[in-house]
């Protein structure tokens, strides 16, 4: 059910609005920015494994055809597929993106959300076959190049933002992070900012508070800090929840490499997880969330895992069917776009898994275009081999 709406995310006015906005088919003949995101959708949802053979048999399918208008004419081979990703503009990807969470927001995201979650996810292929991307040091880390794509992933359980990251600097998720939820904030600076402990340098804690970022974060434990005032002098510890006992929180001073000093105070919450007595401390320059509630907010980044582990082994994120620079962007917002879709029919028809959700999507896809084709052509079989020429059975 609802397949109809969630295609509705993608009109065809707004592609080919797009489209001449980023100049996307200039020179194209028959690989249009349109037909690239449509069959990298299609194949994307449809196989599990997606390869440029995958595209190039979706191409000649007859449910692609359908799906862009009965406009292909010929047959298309894998090799113009990749060099087609290689130089295509992929602006026009990242405006659909755009405009895809736009729109999954006006339809379904209406809830208002506190938080958004950031993290990194890495693929690694050998230097022998990639040609972008830094090395790491050390051993067998040296014979391969990494990619970084940091995402912001909002509680409606879509990413709104990625960033894909190939120099070398951009190892330091103290970069990567912090670039993300700075170009994040440039539209929203609202909501909560939720990161692991990639960001620890205390310059860029300083900077969030600086431009009005609230964040909730972990601290190493043990990390250097003076204890300055309690942030409730009225609250009672221990306290607890439903896994963690909680022992104190106060405004801190925090201290980083070479000696620097933070500008600002932060709130070092400290705690023991119930279930092994691992000490766990948070960190935090939000003034208004109770010690409970910060503990809690930081609880639900872990949703963004299940994100990565969904793209990575249903939507085949980590293999790069296009290994240039430019395919694997053009790539990367299609993989963006598609999950979209998918969680949006997954939340409209109240599923809980990702794997029945995503065969259930293609299957009620293909179902709809039968019925239209079947409609189209008046239950005549010639008619449909007229809209189909390569179909001869």
């Amino acid at each position: 059910m609802h397949i109809h709406k969630v295609l509705s995310f993608l009109p065809e006015e707004l592609l080919e609005s797009l489209a001449i906005e980023t100049n996307v088919d200039y020179f194209a003949k028959k690989l249009y920015g349109s037909v690239i995101l449509k069959l990298l959708l299609h194949s994307i949802i449809n196989n599990k494994g997606n390869s440029l053979r995958t595209m190039e048999a979706s191409y000649e399918s007859l449910f692609f055809s359908f799906i862009n208008g009965g406009k292909l004419k010929k047959k298309i081979s894998f090799s113009s597929i990749s060099e087609r990703l290689t130089c295509i503009n992929p602006d026009f990807f990242e405006k659909v993106f755009k405009g895809c969470v736009t729109a999954y927001k006006d339809s379904i995201g209406k809830d208002v959300e506190s938080i958004i979650r950031f993290d990194s996810t890495i693929v690694a292929l050998s230097i022998k076959l990639l040609k972008v991307g830094y090395l790491l040091k050390g051993g067998d880390a040296e014979k391969y190049r990494q990619l970084k794509f940091t995402v912001g992933h909002s509680e409606g359980g879509i990413p709104e933002i990625v960033l894909f990251f190939t120099a070398q600097r951009h190892n330091s998720e103290n970069v990567a992070l912090k670039e993300t939820i700075d170009e994040q904030s440039k539209e929203e600076k609202e909501r909560i900012k939720v990161f692991d402990r990639g960001i620890t340098a205390r310059k860029s804690y300083d900077s969030f508070t600086d431009n009005g970022i609230t964040f909730v974060s972990r601290l190493a434990v043990n990390a250097n800090i003076d204890i300055v005032k309690a942030f409730d002098a009225s609250a009672t510890f221990p306290m607890e929840t439903s896994t963690l006992k909680i022992t104190s929180d106060n405004w801190c001073q925090l201290y980083g490499e070479k000696g620097y000093k933070a500008k600002h105070l932060v709130r070092v919450i400290k705690a023991v997880r119930l279930q092994d007595n691992t000490p766990i401390w948070f960190v935090t320059n939000d003034k208004k969330l109770e010690t409970e509630e910060v503990t809690e907010v930081y609880k639900r980044r872990w949703d963004i895992e299940v994100f990565f582990k969904f793209i990575k082994q249903l939507l085949n994120f980590s293999h790069l069917t296009n290994r240039s620079e430019n395919g694997i962007k053009v790539v990367m917002y299609a993989t963006m776009i598609a999950s979209i879709l998918l969680v949006a029919y997954k939340k409209m028809n109240k599923l809980k898994g990702f794997k029945i959700m995503k065969l259930r999507f293609a299957a009620e896809l293909e179902e709809s275009i039968v019925y239209d084709l079947i409609k189209l052509c008046g239950g005549d079989l010639q008619k449909l081999m007229k809209i189909h020429p390569y179909n001869t059975s």
